[in-house]
């Protein structure tokens, strides 16, 4: 496994080590016994995005609820994205964005703080999201993905109802008291 860290604070990417053969491959992605990376994990979700372009995020969750995630694509293609909202940090009000395919065997260990969300990139791509602490729905906040600014060349957003209405990355900053 090679961890390389980025210019956010506990933002890092890790590149598995992939055993292959005739079989096909073999991609640790977690191990509780001997992770130095993530240590706590509270639940696992499974998120299949229908199509090309379907918006997931940016979403979070507040105080005792906040999340480290680990996010790993399984199948397809995606930019990962995540807005650094921890007002002491070098990085805040930045967004970290890269792009992860199930052919990289790579995962993205966001810390909590952060704002998190996925564009997918093809049809039936399929995230695995791995979290610290319980979801809360009354503890869950958003950002308006489009209020960031983020050009996508070629590719129509797809974005729920529920994430239409989110505030802006500016009004979610005036209204909370960000930690």
């Amino acid at each position: 496994m090679i961890i390389k860290k980025t210019k956010f604070d506990g933002l890092l990417e890790i590149k598995f080590d992939i055993y292959s053969d005739k079989r096909g491959n073999f991609i640790k992605i977690f191990n509780k016994g001997n992770s130095k990376l993530f240590k706590n994990v509270c639940y696992e979700s499974y998120i299949n995005t229908s199509k090309k372009g379907v918006v997931r995020g940016l979403h979070g969750q507040l105080g005792r609820y906040s999340q480290d995630k680990l996010i790993y694509c399984i199948k397809g293609k995606l930019i990962d994205l995540a807005v650094d909202l921890r007002k002491n940090s070098k990085t805040f009000g930045k967004v970290y964005q890269k792009k992860i395919s199930a052919k990289d065997a790579m995962a993205i260990l966001i810390p909590k703080g952060f704002a998190h969300g996925i564009v997918a990139l093809e049809n039936d791509t399929i995230i695995v999201n791995y979290c610290s602490t319980p979801y809360n729905q009354k503890k869950e906040f958003g950002i308006s993905l489009e209020s960031l600014n983020i050009k996508f060349k070629n590719l129509k957003l797809i974005i729920s109802e529920k994430d239409k209405i989110l505030p802006t990355y500016k009004e979610y900053i005036k209204n909370k008291k960000i930690k």
